[in-house]
């Protein structure tokens, strides 16, 4: 997509009074009202789209991107998992009233198709531009559910390629012991790896249910809780993965937490059960107590974590979580805007994270993972409430 023509505000076109409100706010900025916060976050998800579309869009017509900015060797693609968080980003900036993203969105679905192998989406790109890669049941998850949400904003027609995924998500459960392996067994990673996990475990239970598979849905959540729940309550914190020896990989991810709540979230929206909102809820008062103000993660995990959070905001009745999960996305959100805490640059409006969630300009590239993952964040706390259950 050119950047001549992506969005109905360029940040070119933005007023002076935008792009002061687009500069680091103290805390007291935060508070005086939704208009002001909105147009903040509206003008910095702008701001922080045009520097990934600058940065790290390659301008050859294939509609992909460079994995870093600067371009730091290796592939001259970026791998599905950045390109799904460019996706995200894109589709959470084209849920802003007055932003028109239409154009924007099909860039990044048409280049999906660089990654489907005709079963599923591989990890990096196919022949001529590359040569493929493993399948990740994650990966797939993710762009199954954006497909999905891409659907319900009525940007693409229906998503028949999400039916594609989950066929082969289902092929990826384990049949002796449970739980969906994180990569293609047999082959490639997969003669190596055989490990389990939460997220891609609960990533494709929340896709069952937005499917409406009930029975699958409920037997991949059923596994989680009873396999990788650290917690006494039932509600968490959920474990990342189990391993071939049983062994219990006990990294405690916020975006495995994100998941199970938008798992039990579709499975209220599916079925109607209370308990399943009652569940979702418990797990989103967990998150927010164990992660605090989230600055020990990955924005990746974290804004996929305050997504699903916000499509639990959108079904429950409990004023007190609402303002809970809005005051932890606006405070992260204002954390990561700041120059001094170390993540932007703002003469570029580049974000730079470690693996770990730690600042570190000037220390290394800029990630496509983590510009995508922080357009997504500003923008969806631009939303209106009332569009919050398009999200996925």
């Amino acid at each position: 997509m050119r950047s001549d023509n992506w969005c109905a505000q360029r940040v070119d076109d933005m007023s002076a009074a935008d792009l002061r409100r687009a500069e680091y706010r103290p805390r007291a900025a935060w508070i005086q009202g939704g208009a002001i916060l909105k147009g903040v976050t509206k003008s910095r998800a702008i701001a922080t789209y045009e520097a990934m579309q600058r940065e790290f869009y390659v301008a050859n017509q294939t509609g992909l991107y460079r994995e870093t900015a600067p371009v730091s060797g290796g592939n001259p693609f970026a791998y599905v998992w950045p390109h799904s968080r460019a996706l995200v980003g894109t589709l959470a900036l084209a849920g802003i009233d007055g932003v028109d993203m239409r154009r924007d969105v099909k860039d990044r679905l048409d280049a999906l198709a660089w990654y489907w192998d005709g079963r599923a989406y591989a990890s990096y790109v196919l022949p001529p531009y590359g040569n493929g890669g493993d399948r990740y049941s994650d990966d797939n998850t993710w762009i199954a559910l954006a497909l999905v949400q891409a659907e319900r904003m009525g940007l693409v027609s229906p998503a028949r390629r999400a039916q594609q995924v989950i066929t082969y998500l289902q092929s990826a459960w384990d049949p002796h012991a449970g739980g969906l392996y994180w990569v293609q067994q047999g082959v490639g990673f997969g003669l190596r790896n055989h490990d389990r996990g939460a997220g891609a475990t609960a990533g494709a239970a929340e896709l069952a249910f937005q499917l409406g598979l009930r029975e699958d849905g409920q037997r991949m959540l059923s596994w989680v809780h009873a396999t990788l729940d650290s917690g006494p309550s039932g509600v968490g914190p959920f474990l990342n993965a189990v391993r071939a020896d049983g062994s219990v990989d006990t990294n405690v991810w916020s975006y495995n937490q994100g998941v199970m709540i938008g798992a039990h979230v579709a499975e209220f929206r599916l079925l109607g059960d209370p308990r399943a909102l009652e569940k979702a809820e418990a797990i989103a008062h967990q998150t927010l107590a164990t992660f605090g103000d989230f600055t020990g993660q990955p924005p990746s995990f974290n804004a996929m974590c305050f997504q699903n959070l916000l499509m639990l905001y959108s079904i429950s009745q409990d004023s007190a979580l609402q303002r809970a999960i809005v005051s932890a996305m606006q405070a992260y959100a204002e954390w990561s805007w700041d120059p001094a805490t170390g993540a932007r640059d703002p003469s570029n409006n580049l974000l730079f994270f470690t693996d770990s969630g730690k600042p570190n300009r000037g220390q290394q590239a800029a990630r496509l993972q983590d510009q995508g993952a922080m357009v997504q964040l500003y923008a969806l706390l631009a939303w209106r409430p009332d569009d919050y259950p398009l999200l996925t």
